[in-house]
């Protein structure tokens, strides 16, 4: 990689490093945060088999997501600097971004004097590769959006995967109906996996939890997920500049 793009990368390249300590301290959260209970109905209802979030998932978990999350998004930042310098672009320091916008004609305005500087072929790449705008590069707008959204509010959600659930034991036809769906778990309250017969030895039984991001238009997967495949847009982005 040219050396002037070294350090966007390595903004990538920090965040990346973290998702395998960070995927190992969630599951441990999760494993002693999250249980799964026979909560006992009066006849004739069967009884329910329910997911409990006993505590709130820790606040350091949001911080730390954010951090990865503005380092992700500076390293575009640090690109658009490399850029100005390369080509020698009249814009003072502190007015240098990456413009990441929600549509094609706001990038367009908003990005008019990077581009204008930029030689023919990277303002080709910008516009017909990179496309940083809602319907042009999603991964990236969502990064954009998710940095600026995450000072507001926040963005981890515990989540309830039932399909993957299994148990110990032997059960009869009909000792066991399964009932909802993947969804959101919060603390104090129960969140339904499905019903077993009264009378029924309880089996062992486990289930799927994640941490995800709770934002529209993210598709529910665990944090680390979206975190890499955000990371992996960002540095499509950085090397497609380093011819």
């Amino acid at each position: 990689m040219r050396p002037d793009l070294l350090q966007a990368q390595a903004s990538v390249d920090w965040a990346i490093g973290q998702l395998p300590d960070l995927s190992k301290r969630l599951d441990e959260w999760l494993k002693r945060g999250v249980t799964i209970e026979v909560k006992v109905l009066p006849p004739p209802a069967d009884n329910l088999i329910v997911a409990v979030e006993n505590e709130l998932l820790p606040l350091a978990f949001h911080a730390e997501v954010g951090a990865y999350l503005n380092s992700i998004r500076s390293s575009l930042d640090v690109l658009a600097m490399t850029l100005v310098k390369r080509h020698n672009i009249a814009i003072p320091e502190h007015q240098v971004y990456f413009p990441i916008t929600k549509t094609e004609e706001e990038f367009e305005k908003k990005g008019r004097q990077l581009l204008a500087g930029l030689s023919a072929l990277d303002q080709r790449l910008m516009r017909e590769q990179v496309k940083p705008y809602l319907g042009g590069n999603d991964l990236l707008w969502m990064l954009h959006h998710l940095d600026i959204v995450r000072k507001h509010r926040r963005l981890l959600n515990t989540q309830l995967k039932p399909i993957h659930m299994w148990m110990a034991g032997t059960l009869a036809e009909g000792d066991f109906t399964p009932l909802g769906g993947e969804g959101s778990i919060q603390v104090g309250e129960e969140t339904v996996l499905g019903m077993i017969r009264k009378g029924v030895p309880t089996p062992a039984i486990h289930t799927r939890f994640y941490i995800a991001i709770e934002e529209p238009g993210i598709v529910r997967r665990p944090v680390e997920a979206v975190l890499a495949q955000m990371a992996s847009a960002a540095t499509f982005a950085i090397k497609l500049f380093d011819a």
